[in-house]
């Protein structure tokens, strides 16, 4: 009873007032060192490569409707090429056929090329697979789907290190397009989510993503208890906190009210990656093909 409420409190703890999509839960935090230099990589104007219009998105789902994949095989893998390197995939087709199913399609068909992971927490697992993460707008990132969803498939797949699995809402037949992978085991999620795939290669990039830090952290690190007094105030902006108040130097060139709106977001949003992992390329391909 005791877990079980434990469960029901850290799922509300994490559900996104603006996401249609149900955040993962997960049970405790761990703190874990970064060992990548991410300062050099700080850029106001997170890359999204090649913005698309409504109209765009629109076509890349009427596009993946109509797409009709060749049914999965158990040679079949997925190959994922992302901006921090190539991962593969094995497929549970008999376990969760709808899935893997849905899953070929929406990779096939070019659904997922160039969308961005949307959604990381260190040790726990990174989401991607929201197509809305290609528009202008990142504010709706991870309210996106396919149109249409899925049943459920819950299996008795454990939620481990490197488990490709469906996030869903409220309700538990409302998967469609958005997945997440686990950087650790995750027993809590065991039936409550359909797992469907598991890596197999590119151990070494999962590694690398998860030592991903969040926007909102990284901002954290430019903030001043104070202005120095070496320094014009009128180049810099102040911030409350936690009823603190803290400051931000202006970059040149920088409108300070946008700059302002700016930092508000990355500070709320603590699960975006701070450095756009972008998901480049997905493919279902048979395995024996490629020998």
């Amino acid at each position: 009873m005791k877990l079980f409420l434990l469960f029901v409190f850290f799922s509300f703890l994490l559900m996104d007032e603006v996401k249609k999509i149900e955040p993962i839960p997960r049970l405790g935090e761990k703190e874990i060192t970064i060992n990548l230099d991410m300062d050099k990589y700080f850029n106001f104007n997170t890359i999204r490569d090649t913005i698309l219009t409504d109209f765009n998105i629109k076509d890349i789902i009427n596009n993946a409707k109509k797409y009709s994949p060749t049914p999965v095989l158990k040679s079949d893998i997925v190959i994922m090429e992302t901006s921090f390197g190539k991962v593969k995939f094995k497929l549970f087709p008999s376990i969760a056929p709808k899935h893997c199913l849905n899953f070929k399609k929406l990779c096939n068909s070019g659904f997922y090329d160039k969308t961005l992971f949307h959604r990381l927490i260190p040790n726990f697992m990174i989401q991607g697979g929201d197509i809305l993460t290609r528009d202008a707008d990142p504010s709706n990132d991870g309210t996106g789907n396919p149109g249409w969803t899925l049943d459920a498939e819950f299996n008795n797949i454990k939620h481990k290190k490197g488990i490709l699995s469906m996030a869903r809402g409220l309700d538990i037949n409302s998967a469609g397009s958005q997945f997440f992978i686990c950087f650790s085991d995750a027993a809590h999620l065991d039936g409550k989510y359909t797992a469907f795939g598991e890596l197999i290669d590119g151990h070494e990039v999962l590694d690398l993503m998860s030592n991903v830090p969040s926007e909102s952290k990284q901002i954290m690190k430019l903030a001043k208890n104070e202005i120095p007094k070496s320094q014009d105030v009128s180049n810099w902006i102040e911030y409350k906190i936690n009823d603190k108040l803290i400051y931000f130097k202006v970059p040149m060139g920088i409108n300070k009210k946008s700059y302002y709106n700016d930092i508000k977001n990355r500070i709320s949003n603590k699960t975006r990656p701070h450095v756009p992992i972008t998901i480049q390329k997905i493919r279902v391909v048979n395995n024996q093909d490629l020998n």
